[in-house]
């Protein structure tokens, strides 16, 4: 494998060409960052980079020497945290996060800062202050968000691990829409400590990558010592699906894949389990989520808005605006909703510990479309309930855009996940 080629390649095919010494760390960094120079500036995944041509060379974890990047809202030394905003005029960070520190520690080498939505609040990745970041697999469309800079440079090959954060989707929809594998983890298992808050209810750090390996290796460096350990029991061939797919209001060419995907995944021995999800009312929950976000939202950027209005996005200031018009009741309300949808979700689980879902009910879309509301009606479930969830890319049609399908744990279920995911991933390919 070529250098050139191996950017495109998994972080551990990298990390396997290093260990091989088909090429230095050192090289490869090189390497990764000439690409950035040539593509982003039409993708504008990047705000910010590193500059320190001296890293690279690092031995001992499984991943040393490869390039990984940091949404805009997590902590990195030397650079501000603008989390896609200028108006919140924020300084150099001191010290990296936990979750940077660690990853630098295993010796991956730390790139520069990624694009977002502004204050991690919206799913395009549509900002004002950095230019809308481009997604890679088609011109003029979203790579989602609100960690679109992060499913965008992985797509594009401009770094091969890329940190994001994921309130209620916002690892995973960008993964689905870029193509790429995103994961959100249990809550608490990759500390939140260094990063911009929109709602400490809901936060979670989480792992973009090509692969599951990828994300695997990387969340061994990344979770917060002290956590579940690994283990090595065999798991059932059996997941929970839903029983009425057409209610969860896909378009037709997510539709036709996930269809296909449960297709392929029987072919193999898989036993899908029908559940009924119209106990749900995904919408409405989707919304109470949002809700508190907005809520938490509005007392974090107070000072900015009583100061600075005019540097805050429309669109961004109208959902602070119908917060502010809510009452205490109403957020009692919305955390009662997310609260009981979380605890269903649990229930449903006690039975049937892992369900797959569309990652988003439709693809990426034009940024002069119409944004669709129900972009998070899938991913937030996870979020209320702590657990685990991952998205992964399954085959589409030709020139079709990327279509992600996620599988959602249990709490503390991290490790099963991601083991149940790989062998997913792995039998759908394989039966393409």
């Amino acid at each position: 494998m070529r250098l050139h080629d191996a950017l495109s390649a998994t972080a551990c095919e990298q990390a396997q060409g290093i260990a091989r010494g088909l090429w230095r760390g050192s090289e490869l960094i090189a390497a990764q960052r000439a690409r950035i120079a040539q593509e982003n500036p039409r993708l504008r995944a990047y705000v910010a980079q590193t500059e320190d041509d001296c890293a690279g060379e690092a031995t001992g974890g499984a991943l040393a020497g490869i390039g990984f990047a940091v949404k805009d809202n997590i902590a990195l030394a030397g650079f501000p945290s603008h989390a896609g905003l200028r108006a919140l005029n924020a300084a150099p960070e001191p010290a990296d996060a936990p979750v940077v520190r660690r990853l630098k520690a295993a010796g991956l080498v730390a790139l520069g800062k990624l694009n977002m939505s502004p204050m991690a609040l919206g799913a395009t990745n549509r900002n004002a202050d950095f230019g809308d970041c481009e997604n890679p697999r088609r011109a003029g469309f979203t790579p989602g968000g609100s960690s679109g800079g992060s499913g965008a440079a992985v797509a594009a090959g401009l770094c091969a691990i890329a940190l994001g954060t994921d309130t209620m989707g916002s690892v995973r929809i960008p993964a689905a829409y870029c193509g790429v594998v995103g994961f959100k983890p249990s809550f608490g298992e990759i500390s939140t400590d260094g990063v911009v808050p929109l709602c400490r209810l809901l936060d979670h750090v989480g792992i973009l990558a090509r692969s599951v390996d990828d994300v695997t290796q990387a969340f061994a460096f990344a979770r917060t010592p002290g956590g579940p350990q690994d283990g090595a029991e065999p798991l059932p061939m059996h997941l929970a699906v839903p029983a009425k797919p057409g209610q969860l209001g896909l378009t037709d060419v997510v539709a036709r894949a996930f269809e296909r995907t449960l297709a392929r995944l029987r072919s193999r021995g898989w036993t899908l389990r029908e559940v009924d999800l119209s106990f749900h009312d995904f919408g409405a929950v989707r919304r109470a989520g949002l809700l508190l976000c907005e809520a938490e939202l509005l007392g974090l950027l107070g000072p900015v808005l009583a100061q600075r209005a005019n540097d805050v996005p429309a669109d961004l200031r109208a959902l602070l605006d119908y917060a502010g018009r809510k009452s205490a009741t109403d957020l009692a309300r919305a955390l009662g909703v997310v609260i009981d949808a979380g605890v269903r979700l649990a229930d449903l689980q006690r039975e049937h510990e892992m369900l797959l879902l569309p990652t988003a009910p439709q693809t990426s879309f034009r940024f002069d479309a119409p944004v669709p509301a129900h972009q998070a009606d899938l991913t937030a479930l996870a979020n209320f309930t702590g657990g685990p969830a991952i998205s992964l890319p399954v085959p589409v049609g030709e020139g079709e855009l990327p279509v992600g399908v996620q599988l959602v744990g249990v709490r503390a279920g991290d490790w099963r996940l991601l083991r149940q995911a790989a062998r997913i991933a792995r039998d759908i390919e394989e039966a393409t």
